[in-house]
């Protein structure tokens, strides 16, 4: 199937496939929470050449698919590859797989497989995989890889400073969040009814209870109205994406009412990005400004 086109030739899904380099993967370079020096060295050097990445996966979506649009893909590619080395660093150079450093370098390692999926997606590479089911992977993996993983991060370090009875649950989260997102991917590569289903539950139940520690927790103490408006609206947009997310992936499997691929794309795919992802790290974006 393909998605209906918006405009310019591009569809919904590559629109929202295009924010992720624009503006949701510069705000969550920015907040990125390595404490290693070589990583934040090396955190520093991906923010910088992430723009040029950037533009580069935009012209990507200038040309039919081929050789020069993936090409042009590979551009954000080895972009997020050096932020993905940043997060390999965080690991090794702090010697913990411990949830404060895995989280984070999880995500930075998750923004690696969406852009790979972006090449074969863009470069017509034939994966084994209709072209639409390569560019959701991409999406999947920067919005629900990248993105929620990240805000998984940034909500366990708020808890351990400030409610650290909160520390455990979070933790438990991020681990649904880490796990969820390629078991989520594993389903739908392998047809796997068993991985189609606990995939997207427990990505849900840990995005659910991250979003609900954030809002009802973590919210009230922070600096500022328009960031606990902003983590707010973020926290509370996530639920019905969630909770679609998984009556879809149930419908798949089971004799459940469920919504088409393309209105999923249009209500899961619209609040995950504009909402939970772009609202929630614009956020913390003034949380970090406001205490610095």
């Amino acid at each position: 199937m393909t998605f209906p086109v918006v405009a310019g030739g591009l569809t919904l899904v590559d629109l929202l496939l295009m924010l992720a380099p624009v503006a949701v993967v510069p705000m969550g370079l920015r907040l990125a929470p390595l404490q290693g020096k070589v990583s934040n060295r090396l955190l520093g050097l991906a923010r910088l050449v992430q723009p040029v990445g950037a533009v580069a996966a935009l012209a990507s979506f200038m040309f039919p698919p081929g050789w020069l649009s993936g090409w042009l893909a590979a551009g954000w590619l080895a972009a997020c590859a050096v932020a993905s080395l940043a997060g390999l660093a965080e690991v090794i150079e702090e010697r913990s797989v411990g949830p404060a450093h895995l989280l984070p370098a999880v995500a930075l390692g998750f923004l690696s497989v969406g852009a790979a999926w972006l090449v074969a997606y863009r470069g017509g590479i034939d994966l084994g995989y209709a072209p639409v089911i390569e560019e959701l992977t991409a999406v999947h993996f920067h919005y629900a890889g990248f993105a929620a993983t990240m805000m998984a991060a940034l909500t366990l370090a708020r808890v351990t400073t400030t409610r650290p009875r909160w520390r455990v649950i979070t933790v438990a989260a991020g681990w649904l969040v880490m796990l969820g997102v390629p078991v989520t991917a594993a389903g739908v590569a392998t047809g796997s009814g068993l991985l189609t289903v606990i995939g997207p539950i427990g990505l849900a139940v840990g995005v659910l209870t991250m979003s609900g520690i954030t809002g009802f927790i973590v919210v009230p103490g922070l600096p500022g109205p328009a960031s606990r408006w902003l983590l707010g609206l973020s926290a509370g947009g996530v639920v019905i994406p969630m909770l679609l997310g998984v009556d879809y992936a149930m419908g798949r499997v089971l004799p459940v009412p469920s919504l088409d691929l393309r209105t999923m794309a249009l209500v899961h795919g619209d609040l995950n990005a504009l909402v939970f992802a772009l609202l929630g790290f614009a956020g913390w974006l003034l949380v970090k400004r406001a205490e610095q």
